[in-house]
């Protein structure tokens, strides 16, 4: 179905949408609790669609960080009575408000759907990741939900609501009718993501939680510059980047990533899950964007696996990107496509940093999470990159902690494997979260690992201090980028240093923590002093007075 609003109709729907204003076309909420850093790829981009289908489009962004979230699942984030009573505001009159967030962000989905049906009395879909795979949960709250990519099934959807037809048989739209649930299948994947143009960024009607007010406030363009990540540079500056997802999926296939549950969702669709766009569409979207915010300097590649297209389309990418972009850029890789070669192209083309997932140095963890790679692929891989630092910036490698199938025998060879890593590198602890839909969580249920979902996975922290006990405590030392390594030899090697310190309490080893991580708020602040950057300063002293006070938390 290929649809086109030229012209608003007028008409209200069935399922209570007011309706549009005369003349006007139909409008589209888009709602996405995000965290502060606002980049909400699916979102924009949907947003940028339908608005090229002649739609009108509102999106609300609800930044907010998940740093409170506490091991068991006891601690739930409450947006503020008065911001969601403006939230609703802002979709009343629409004929459709669409929800798209991570699992971690559910509570906060389901308040804002409460207040949206019960204030504007607005049908909502949601979509993303969670619903797609969770779509008779998702149908708990929402009216309708999008199983698959969502730019088409929004468009076909409002179509239905605005012209009153029926709206419960649309590919990859779920609903229920009499109380049953229509499974109307997924949505086939789009082919050709060219056919899309560039995520809306346009700040046209776009609006954003204001964390010291508690009020949602138009978005403007210096209000989104601040909202840009800074990324490392030479000499400790920090440069605002511009955020960018290049293509759709991943082509490995890690049993705690939802990729694969999603690739087996549409094992049966002809276009390949893993799909990237052309280079000429990238360096559009670019520029473009480029030319509207001058204050960007670098550029952020959010690609899951950047290294893992062709030689041939990075060779393209690097001859364009150094001609019409001219940045430094920064993006990720893994152990199996790393190579010579396009470490070469890409710092040739601008790049200035590269981070790799490592998560565990067990074979036998390895092979539980479905990776490929060696320790002798990471080892190798990592000493490539090492290499070349400088220029390139001290890489940062990714690893996993707190897996419950995981024996202190298997933490000590994660340690043992960084250990024969060169530094500089700093490390990118995480904690296993158990995602709905992945291997990983159905082991977890099978075994009764898991016995309540809501607390152990949907408020579940992405990182908990690793610093619980012996190997914790190593892991936490290597996060430090210079820390000598000479010292980890030490205690990984048995003697009265190692007896000395293993087996302590879980309090004593959490004291290296709050030690360390003051030496480094430290250390941060007089290299910020020593260039005279005290607007950093004050800007951390202020986030940590407010403590995420984007939202109100509350034990559930």
């Amino acid at each position: 179905m290929s649809l086109h609003y030229a012209t608003a109709p007028t008409a209200s729907n069935a399922d209570g949408a007011s309706p549009s204003p005369m003349g006007l076309p139909p409008l589209v909420v888009l709602v996405t609790p995000t965290p502060p850093d606002l980049s909400a790829f699916g979102v924009r981009s949907i947003s940028a669609h339908l608005r090229r289908k002649g739609l009108r489009t509102r999106i609300i962004f609800l930044p907010g960080s998940l740093g409170l979230l506490k091991q068991g699942g006891t601690f739930v984030y409450r947006y503020p009575e008065a911001a969601l009573r403006q939230v609703a505001e802002h979709c009343r009159g629409a004929t459709l408000v669409g929800l798209s967030f991570m699992t971690n962000y559910l509570d906060r989905a389901a308040q804002c759907t409460r207040a949206i049906q019960e204030i504007a009395g607005v049908p909502v879909i949601w979509g993303g990741v969670h619903a797609t795979l969770r779509p008779e949960q998702a149908l708990e709250y929402a009216d309708y939900v999008c199983v698959g990519e969502g730019e088409e099934a929004l468009l076909e959807l409002t179509a239905a609501l605005t012209s009153q037809t029926a709206a419960d048989a649309i590919p990859g739209v779920w609903t229920k009718v009499d109380g049953r649930i229509r499974d109307n299948g997924c949505r086939p994947l789009i082919a050709d993501l060219d056919s899309l143009p560039a995520p809306d960024v346009s700040n046209v009607e776009h609006y954003v939680l204001d964390p010291i007010h508690e009020q949602i406030i138009p978005l403007t363009d210096a209000l989104y510059i601040d909202t840009l990540p800074l990324v490392p540079y030479y000499h400790n500056a920090r440069l605002k980047a511009y955020r960018i997802m290049t293509d759709r999926g991943c082509p490995h296939r890690c049993s705690y990533c939802n990729v694969p549950a999603l690739k087996d969702k549409f094992a049966g669709d002809a276009v390949p899950y893993f799909r990237s766009r052309s280079v000429p569409h990238v360096m559009a979207e670019l520029e473009d964007a480029l030319a509207r915010f001058p204050q960007i300097k670098a550029v952020q590649f959010f690609d899951d696996t950047f290294f893992a297209r062709p030689v041939t389309w990075l060779r393209e990418f690097a001859e364009q990107y150094k001609k019409r972009i001219k940045m430094p850029f920064y993006c990720q890789a893994s152990p199996t496509t790393l190579t010579q070669e396009k470490l070469r192209l890409l710092m040739d083309a601008g790049m200035v940093y590269v981070e790799m997932g490592v998560q565990t140095g067990s074979p036998r963890i390895r092979a539980m999470y479905g990776r490929k790679e060696s320790n002798a692929q990471i080892v190798a891989g990592a000493r490539l990159v090492h290499k070349h630092v400088p220029p390139l910036l001290p890489p940062h490698y990714h690893v996993i902690m707190d897996n419950p199938w995981e024996t202190m025998d298997d933490l000590m060879q994660t340690v043992q494997l960084l250990h024969q890593i060169p530094k500089p590198y700093g490390l990118a602890i995480s904690s296993l979260v158990f995602f709905p839909g992945t291997a990983i969580a159905r082991k977890a249920m099978q075994e009764g690992i898991i016995d309540d979902e809501e607390k152990q996975v949907f408020r579940q922290p992405f990182y908990i201090p690793p610093t619980r006990h012996y190997p914790g405590l190593l892991l936490y030392l290597q996060s430090f980028m210079h820390f000598p390594q000479s010292i980890i030899a030490v205690l990984l090697r048995e003697g009265p240093v190692r007896r000395l310190l293993e087996g302590r309490p879980a309090w004593f080893y959490g004291l290296f923590h709050v030690v360390g991580e003051a030496c480094r708020a430290v250390a941060k602040a007089w290299k910020l002093i020593a260039r005279g950057d005290i607007s950093r300063i004050r800007a951390w002293i202020d986030r940590q007075r407010r403590h995420d006070p984007v939202v109100a938390g509350r034990k559930g």
